[in-house]
């Protein structure tokens, strides 16, 4: 039984992180943890293994308290912690001798372990990998192996911070189901973090934390059902409960788009039909600034074969469009998306920018003042002692005065909802997960860019602060800048982008218009195509195998719109 009494944690400066906490989790739960950015996710999740110390009341872990420093390698024994950015705990040179490591520090005798290595490896599909150095891998590989270390060493409880924040669909698809087969055959205790509500869904208990505390403690059925309560506070409840609602129903209806598109048909016995929305041309966009001919790109560094990730790429990104680069982990997003500014050289092909070849300019600062790059990890790129700072440090080093510097700051927290008041003087370390997300946007629009390159901007943001980055993604664009949207967030693709392009395996799959791409894949499943398609669009397509006739919705307010139609003109009839 892990227990908090009257649990509360006060961060440097004054920031009141937990309130008076009192929490119990029991052995052989599965439990989700949301709440907004900031609201002290992973504070708490820090104390429960040690790593953070209450300033007032008590954490007990089957019955041993945090207090007592004789107590603390047994309690870290049994309560494993999986950090919300891998690279915080990978130590490592090899992807094997990392999964071997905290094995090694438990003394597991040395068959055993390699018995349990070569099990681990399986699990997590990272057989291919084992003698790759980790920092090689792509985010959501690097995220699998801190799991699978974790694991390995066999814990009673895992806590996990966001762990399928940076995974594509399928490999989210593939830890939901070995986190549910570690919990059924194993016993092992879950405590997850999570933005997302679908994955909350899975779990037997959800817990809503607000402001340090407590907020709602139950059910998922019974918390999402609250899906009007849980927007005043910047989360949501899973689509399938949102189109129940539209549709008269709640969450205990539906929470899983399968089970929606059967209550739906019950529902609405009488088979509705809905004329086929017009299909989209390719969208109008100014002609490209930024361009990617062939290019082709092979690791050999550190590695004991070279590895190719980019087979002769196009890409195009067009100036007042949104253009989205999708595909599995490891498919070569980012290795593209750091060619686009001049961080990695093609190993053939060219990146152009405004027609010329950016390696003949002779000028990288000139491209990276045009194009600038929001990475995957917004911590690499924060460094300075304060938030403020650390955003005017672009400006500056692009040659503005000091006061020029620190206006582009301000207006630049202010866009990401960082007001310098509140955030400017803060560490940029000692901001939550999220927060430091919007940071690193922040370093990056102070500098102007006329391109934008973002890798997975909304990982890990609540809804209110996900909705704020697409406002004002949407704005930039607008204004005539072009972005190119790396996401696994395909509500947000089918919202934002105009354009989309799908690599797998570093080459072009899929490309065209959004609306038009997607629905060409919804036409023609194929289980190993590398995109999952917006929730919207797959009820569509679950109640077109029903016997509806309805338009390939793209986005959660058009097929909540056509079902609270549906809904009223059921009511009008009665």
């Amino acid at each position: 039984m892990i227990r908090t009494r009257a649990l509360s944690v006060e961060h440097p400066g004054g920031i009141q992180a937990l309130r008076g906490l009192d929490l119990e989790v029991a052995p052989g739960e599965w439990v989700a943890l949301m709440g907004p950015n900031g609201s002290g996710k992973t504070t708490l999740a820090r104390t429960l293994n040690a790593l953070q110390l209450p300033t007032s009341g008590t954490v007990s872990v089957d019955g041993l308290s945090t207090a007592e420093e004789a107590h603390l390698p047994e309690i870290r024994r049994r309560v494993a912690m999986v950090f919300q950015h891998p690279d915080d705990q990978l130590v490592a040179p090899t992807v094997e001798s990392e999964i071997a490591f905290g094995l090694e520090n438990h003394g597991v005798e040395p068959g055993a372990m390699r018995c349990r290595v070569e099990e681990v490896l399986r699990e997590f599909n990272l057989q291919v990998y084992r003698n790759h150095p980790p920092h090689l891998l792509s985010g959501g590989e690097r995220q699998r192996l801190a799991i699978a270390s974790a694991v390995a060493v066999r814990p009673r409880y895992l806590v996990l911070d966001e762990p399928t924040a940076l995974l594509d669909p399928g490999s989210r698809r593939g830890l939901i189901e070995t986190m549910a087969r570690l919990w059924r055959r194993h016993g092992l205790t879950l405590l997850q973090i999570t933005q997302s509500p679908e994955e909350a869904a899975e779990a037997g208990r959800l817990l809503i934390l607000r402001e340090g505390r407590i907020l709602e403690d139950g059910p998922p059925s019974r918390v999402f059902s609250g899906g009007s309560r849980l927007r005043r506070i910047g989360l949501s409840a899973p689509f399938a409960a949102e189109a129940a609602e539209a549709a008269g129903g709640s969450a205990a209806d539906a929470l899983d788009l399968e089970r929606l598109a059967g209550w739906l048909t019950d529902r609405f016995s009488a088979r509705r039909h809905h004329p086929e929305a017009p299909t989209s041309g390719d969208s109008e966009a100014a002609p490209s600034r930024l361009s990617a001919r062939r290019v082709r790109h092979t690791y050999r560094s550190g590695l004991p074969t070279p590895v190719p990730a980019l087979h002769g790429v196009d890409l195009e990104v067009p100036g007042g469009l949104i253009t989205g680069l999708l595909g599995p982990g490891g498919s070569g997003k980012t290795t593209l998306a750091q060619h686009l500014n001049g961080l990695l050289r093609p190993t053939s092909g060219q990146v152009l920018l405004d027609g010329r070849d950016i390696w003949r300019t002779g000028d990288a600062a000139a491209v990276r003042r045009e194009v600038g790059l929001v990475f995957q990890f917004p911590e690499t790129q924060l460094f300075e002692e304060t938030v403020q700072e650390d955003v005017a440090f672009g400006p500056r080093n692009h040659g503005h005065d000091e006061a020029e510097s620190q206006r582009r700051a301000l207006a630049a927290l202010d866009a990401v909802g960082l007001p310098a008041p509140e955030f400017g003087s803060r560490p940029p370390l000692g901001l939550s997960g999220g927060e430091r997300r919007r940071a690193a946007i922040a370093g990056v629009l102070s500098i102007r860019p006329s391109i934008l390159v973002l890798d997975e901007p909304t990982a890990g943001l609540d809804r209110g602060n996900r909705e704020r980055i697409a406002a004002l993604l949407t704005e930039l664009a607008g204004d005539g800048h072009g972005l190119v949207l790396i996401s696994h967030d395909m509500d947000l693709v089918a919202e934002l982008c105009g354009r989309v392009t799908c690599l797998d395996a570093g080459r072009v799959r899929w490309h065209g218009d959004t609306r038009q791409t997607l629905d060409r894949i919804s036409a023609s499943p194929d289980p190993e195509h590398p995109v999952e398609l917006p929730g919207a669009l797959q009820l569509a397509v679950a109640l077109r195998h029903r016997g509806w006739t309805v338009p390939p919705w793209m986005t959660p307010a058009e097929a909540c719109g056509f079902l609270r139609s549906l809904r009223q003109a059921e009511e009008g009839r009665e």
